[in-house]
């Protein structure tokens, strides 16, 4: 009796053993599936991702300076510019403009855009176009019919519907984060004024803003596209390489792609990265 007790109660731990002993073999063969060099096709585009901390950190960032720019908002020289600004956007929405006049504006705008920013400094510059991103927002979220935000908002809405910020019924920015919405509202106001487009614009801020364009911005140019994940990828933009290879070797360039696939695969050991880099070199 006592054999058959012993028996009985051995029985489970044996059946115990022998599962565990499947399951790690099933997981060893799993790990090296997975870790086995595999030739991917460098053509799914990876989703945009930012880091939520950085994206926050970025919005107060703003929210503070567009407060700054209260002490300054009534300075008779920044609201000539706005003024002369709005009116660009006035007449992106017209036909048949006078070019002439559209031509003279735009100096003129130019010319007081860079006695103001100098005047300002870089810090109340940032602040002012901060503050005026935070009234297009506005605008943009809320009644876009009065002759101010109209004016602020231009062309801007059109566009985000063209490139796939937004969906043609407007609901909401779609894939777009509101980081890269806002951003592309900076380059608009740096392009308007005749700053160059990435000025002052942060590492998240690149990232959201050309993560979009290189990731999801359907719309867009493929060469814009490629220029963009370049821009992210140096921007520190997750799968930064991933995208900047991906778009490199669509546009022909199989030896950049190739040479950025291996250096940063050394860097980082993705293995994704390494399945890619045989790809390509597999066609020499």
């Amino acid at each position: 009796m006592l054999k058959d007790e012993e028996g009985s109660e051995k029985q489970p731990e044996r059946t115990f053993t022998a599962a565990f002993a499947l399951l790690a073999t099933a997981l060893s063969c799993s790990i090296v599936v997975v870790l086995a060099p595999r030739p991917v096709q460098p053509s799914q585009l990876p989703a945009l991702r930012l880091d939520p901390r950085e994206v926050a950190a970025a919005l107060v960032v703003d929210q503070q300076r567009a407060e700054r720019a209260r002490a300054f908002e009534r300075d008779p020289d920044v609201l000539h510019l706005l003024s002369l600004y709005r009116a660009e956007g006035l007449s992106e929405l017209q036909d048949g403009v006078d070019m002439n006049a559209v031509g003279e504006r735009r100096r003129e705008l130019a010319a007081s855009a860079e006695l103001l920013f100098t005047r300002l400094g870089a810090e109340r510059t940032r602040a002012l176009i901060a503050a005026t991103t935070e009234r297009a927002m506005a605008c943009l979220a809320g009644n876009r019919d009065s002759a101010d935000a109209r004016g602020l908002l231009g062309s801007f809405p059109a566009l985000l519907t063209r490139y796939g910020y937004v969906d043609r019924a407007r609901r909401g920015y779609g894939q777009a984060p509101t980081l890269a919405v806002r951003t592309l509202y900076k380059a608009r106001f740096n392009l308007i004024t005749e700053r160059p487009l990435e000025r002052d614009l942060s590492a998240v801020e690149l990232q959201a803003y050309e993560g979009f364009n290189a990731l999801h911005a359907a719309g867009l140019p493929g060469e814009r596209r490629a220029h963009a994940a370049q821009t992210f990828f140096r921007a520190g933009g997750h799968d930064g390489a991933e995208a900047a290879a991906i778009w490199l070797w669509q546009g022909g360039g199989r030896e950049q792609a190739l040479s950025l696939l291996r250096s940063e695969y050394r860097k980082s050991g993705r293995l994704r990265l390494r399945n890619m880099a045989l790809y390509v070199a597999s066609l020499e």
